[in-house]
């Protein structure tokens, strides 16, 4: 609790814009909108809404019509304090419901907070979410009102929003005095910011905010679908992942889908139960010309197809009846990029390549590695050794994404056996003349990792295929630069080299990685958070394994230097000490 209260304590905020939105802010920092206000648009079902010069209704000052915004700058008794077309006023809480909408209005430095958050990770099983708050504010002026609002990172969005008067308005106020802690109603799944905001003498200025995780099942990214038409045989209500959505035919070798007028469709995103070895896409306009037409063979099993506004229908043709599309998504511009995924290939030269036995170890028991690799810009490669499952493969997908990874991962696709001793899991993979090291060994070759990260000698908790990937890597690395062994790749990749190899809990030379370091200290997110955050999407795992207990009891910040090539580690917390990344 103490590392967590460390994490979100944020002592004398003065003002938002000049601390999170800072230039050169990192991207994986909070994106809540700079200035938050309460603000109400008049529903069409209301009638007029009388606004008064003061709470005691001595005076009609005007009268808000339906489609009329207003600003909440404060609350007295039965009467929100509201800014409306240059006046202010006092209107009924009864007949407006506010809600947080982003506000170019600058705030002013007049409130500073010495605030803590007691917790910031929620379990999805919470039905009422009770966020208790600790600390005191501190104000150049009065202060009647303080609003609460939720953004959800992820949608962009905001969630909640709660307006708390001051029952005794003062300049410098305990927290507790006026709530102890923040009721939000059931909230959706995901990265939230929490934002305080305080109203003096109808002023509002920001003086906290804070990340918080809510734990659960993510619903998809709203999608255009329904204002889409689909070609005979591809029902759009079939093409997600609870069903087999679409495979050509002799008869319909094509699948056509047909866009809004309006051109507001802007990515469409095709998910494969397999990766297609090719395929076509012919995007048209409103006449039925050919504005593009391109032949992708990315092999991989979430793949994106940009839309230009003036695009009415796309074509996706391939050949082949094993080439399922899984899933289909068409999405506006209005899509959040970072909750639709757009695949990179792997990066021709690798700063780190990660060799996971399974679909979520690479969180479980690697903990913050890819987060801490991609903040700092470095080429990651992901590797899973075996096949856990088409489903396992879209939870794996929909990880790294969160986890920060933007280049498709290798998928090696060996069958996934629990076996008595690693003669018997080598048999397993070497089904089918597939030979697991030679193909390590091309991967380095092709690759060409700085550093490798794997799994356990020991396989963690005993897995015999963890203690082969694991073994695979140690006796790759000598392989990788003699010329003699698969001469073939030898030719086509040339020999590597890699510098630093880090075996998880290996006894010798070990290090320990602070995944508990914010990425920059004015963001609290760090590198274990957001593999939290990732590890999430692995549903199918949860009742078996948990972030808080197995990558705790099998401690996902040791390490082992196994391999180098550049001398010992002395610092001892960073994989990429003694080398040059250019």
């Amino acid at each position: 609790m103490k590392k967590h209260r460390a994490i979100v304590l944020l002592a004398g905020l003065l003002l938002f814009a000049s601390l999170f939105l800072a230039s050169g802010a990192s991207a994986l920092e909070s994106t809540c909108p700079a200035a938050v206000a309460a603000a109400v648009t008049v529903g069409s079902g209301e009638k007029e809404i009388t606004v008064y010069s003061d709470a005691n209704k001595t005076a009609v000052v005007g009268r808000l019509k339906p489609g009329d915004t207003c600003r909440i700058v404060g609350s007295q008794g039965k009467y929100y304090r509201i800014v409306f077309g240059g006046m202010e006023g006092y209107a009924a809480k009864s007949r407006l419901a506010p809600k947080g909408v982003a506000s170019d209005a600058a705030q002013p430095a007049a409130i500073t907070a010495d605030l803590t958050l007691e917790q910031y990770l929620f379990s999805f099983s919470d039905q009422a979410k009770s966020m208790a708050i600790r600390g005191s504010i501190q104000a150049d002026a009065t202060v009647d009102t303080l609003f609460f609002y939720l953004w959800d990172e992820r949608l962009q969005r905001m969630e909640h929003t709660i307006v708390k008067e001051v029952k005794s308005p003062a300049a410098r106020l305990n927290i507790s005095d006026v709530c102890k802690t923040i009721e939000f109603p059931t909230m959706s799944a995901g990265r939230k910011t929490l934002v305080i905001q305080g109203a003096a003498d109808g002023k509002v200025a920001e003086i906290y905010r804070a990340p918080v995780y809510v734990c659960g099942a993510f619903k998809a990214v709203r999608n255009i679908n329904g204002q889409c038409k689909f070609s005979a045989g591809a029902d759009r209500k079939n093409l997600n992942r609870s069903g087999w959505g679409w495979s050509p035919s002799e008869a319909k070798p094509s699948l056509t889908v047909t866009l809004p007028k309006d051109g507001s469709a802007a990515v469409m995103t095709i998910e494969w139960l397999a990766p297609a070895e090719s395929f076509t896409v012919t995007i048209l306009d409103g006449e039925g010309q050919t504005l593009s037409e391109g032949t992708k063979t990315t092999g991989f099993y979430a793949d994106a197809v940009t839309l230009p506004p003036e695009a009415r229908q796309v074509v996706l043709s391939m050949t082949g009846k094993d080439n399922w599309v899984r899933n289909l998504c068409v999405y506006d511009a209005n899509h959040p990029d970072s909750a639709v995924q757009q695949w990179q290939p792997v990066a021709e030269k690798l700063d780190l390549m990660i060799f996971s036995p399974h679909q979520d170890d690479e969180l479980l028991f690697f903990g913050g590695t890819i987060p801490y690799a991609c903040h700092r810009g470095l080429d990651v490669g992901a590797v899973y050794m075996t096949d856990c499952g088409r489903d396992r493969y879209a939870e794996a997908l929909d990880g790294l994404w969160t986890a920060g990874l933007r280049n498709h991962p290798i998928f090696m696709n060996w069958a996934d056996q629990r076996v008595k001793n690693l003669e018997v899991a080598a048999e397993v993979w070497h089904w089918n003349g597939v030979d697991p090291q030679k193909e390590v060994v091309r991967l380095l070759r092709k690759y060409r990792p700085e550093v490798v990260v794997g799994p356990d000698l020991e396989g963690e908790y005993g897995h015999m295929q963890h203690r082969l990937t694991a073994r695979l890597i140690a006796d790759a690395i000598p392989l990788a630069m003699d010329a003699s062994y698969d001469s073939e790749s030898a030719e086509e990749y040339g020999v590597w080299e890699v510098k630093k190899v880090y075996l998880h809990l290996y006894p010798e030379n070990r290090i320990e990685m602070d995944w508990e370091q914010p990425f920059s200290p004015d963001s609290p997110i760090s590198p274990i958070f957001l593999s939290k955050e990732a590890y999430d999407k692995h549903r199918s795992q949860q009742r078996s394994w948990s972030m808080n207990r197995q990558a705790v009891t099998f401690d996902n910040k040791i390490f082992g230097l196994y391999y180098t090539a550049v001398g010992p580690d002395e610092k001892k917390n960073d994989f990429f000490e003694h080398i040059d990344l250019k």
